[in-house]
């Protein structure tokens, strides 16, 4: 019989959609809530930061304490980080239930994400989509993000499976397409039905 493919699925943009089923971002009230807005986040915390922290060469808390300190506020960076999470956690059910059918039906799903330590941890235990997946690849435990080409590699190693029967289900272009450098099969996710989706995996489209 046939192995079915493994699919790895991306999390922000494809189960995770934002604050609200509109896709709001989680900081379009950072002003009113926090006195500062998501350019002077990014200025201070995400420019310098985010690329050792969501490799896991860095820790989150400490750095975003260290931004907020420069930005003047006095919020704690557990209060930031909290109302970060919660206001970045709105799940798209229809794409979880269309995983939990895969499962159903055989497939091996496992979460393919540029994610911090504390975040993976948030995704999986508090928003219970450790219920819905075998397992998470995350950036910050293997050292690399996406789309660098080591990132699919490390996935490959540890799934011990031919290159093809990997699929990327990924709302980002430049992550289907490394992932298809790699040799692995993707899906460039845009919002397709359940019935899309299954036709995709199942024809290789």
């Amino acid at each position: 019989m046939q192995k079915r493919p493994v699919l790895l699925v991306d999390v922000d943009g494809v189960l995770i959609i934002g604050r609200d089923a509109e896709r709001t971002p989680w900081a379009t009230d950072l002003q009113k809530t926090f006195g500062f807005d998501k350019a002077a986040l990014q200025a201070h915390f995400f420019a310098p930061y985010w690329s050792d922290i969501v490799t896991g060469k860095d820790a989150l808390l400490p750095r975003l304490d260290q931004a907020l300190k420069v930005m003047g506020s006095s919020i704690t960076a557990t209060e930031l980080r909290d109302y970060w999470f919660a206001n970045d956690a709105y799940k798209n059910t229809e794409m979880i239930r269309w995983l939990d059918c895969q499962r159903q039906r055989g497939s091996r799903v496992m979460l393919a994400t540029n994610q911090d330590h504390e975040r993976a941890d948030y995704l999986m235990q508090d928003l219970g989509l450790c219920d819905h997946v075998d397992g998470i690849y995350y950036s910050a435990a293997l050292g690399v993000a996406k789309p660098d080409r080591v990132f699919f590699d490390k996935i490959a190693t540890r799934e011990r499976q031919n290159v093809s029967q990997l699929i990327l289900i990924d709302d980002t272009a430049a992550n289907v397409e490394a992932a298809q450098q790699a040799g692995w099969r993707a899906i460039h996710y845009t919002g397709q039905s359940p019935d899309q989706l299954t036709k995709a995996v199942v024809n290789g489209d």
